[in-house]
């Protein structure tokens, strides 16, 4: 684990994917009301150092803003038996809640969007690499040839392409972050 200059114990990696990986975010409309619901449902919960939404799947790297759970138990997978602290597995679910009850009234559906939980797992490699992997994936996914192409990424936040106050992301700790780095 990295030493951080703040009183919190690590950055994990949260994702999960639609059912039967069908895409979930079928227009730009659907991936700005999940981004508008991450930062509601995050905001007193984790720092976002980076997110990727992708048309069947999302992934968000954190730092929890409460004490984390001194033993984190793993599945075979590496993925956590469980959030490392209720208040993030909580705003989690309720991110999930919200866009699924949306999305079904949307478009007259019912059910799970989602698989049945999102995984979290213990981001135990540098910032640098998590931040970079989320920024690629629309790349690796053959959606856009550079990452800047992509739209529902924070990519952008960190090239300063979008102003700061419009940043989702904590783009100030995820640089501080990255500095302490390549000390």
């Amino acid at each position: 684990m990295q030493d951080f200059p703040f009183d919190h114990q690590g950055v994990f990696h949260i994702f999960n994917r639609s059912n039967d990986r069908r895409p979930i975010f079928n227009d730009d409309e659907n991936y700005q009301f999940f981004l508008s619901k991450l930062v509601r449902q995050m905001k007193d919960v984790a720092e976002i150092l980076a997110y990727c939404l992708m048309p069947n799947h999302y992934h968000l790297l954190v730092i929890p803003m409460h004490d984390v759970l001194e033993e984190l138990a793993f599945n075979a997978d590496g993925t956590l038996k469980k959030f490392p602290t209720k208040e993030l597995g909580e705003g989690t679910r309720r991110l999930q809640m919200g866009y699924t009850k949306s999305y079904n009234s949307h478009y007259g559906i019912t059910g799970s969007r989602w698989q049945q939980h999102a995984k979290v797992t213990s981001h135990g490699e540098t910032v640098s690499s998590g931040i970079n992997y989320l920024h690629m994936n629309p790349v690796e996914g053959k959606l856009v040839d550079h990452p800047s192409e992509w739209g529902f990424s924070s990519f952008n936040e960190y090239s300063g392409i979008i102003h700061p106050s419009d940043c989702i992301a904590n783009v100030t700790l995820g640089q501080q972050l990255l500095k302490l780095e390549t000390l």
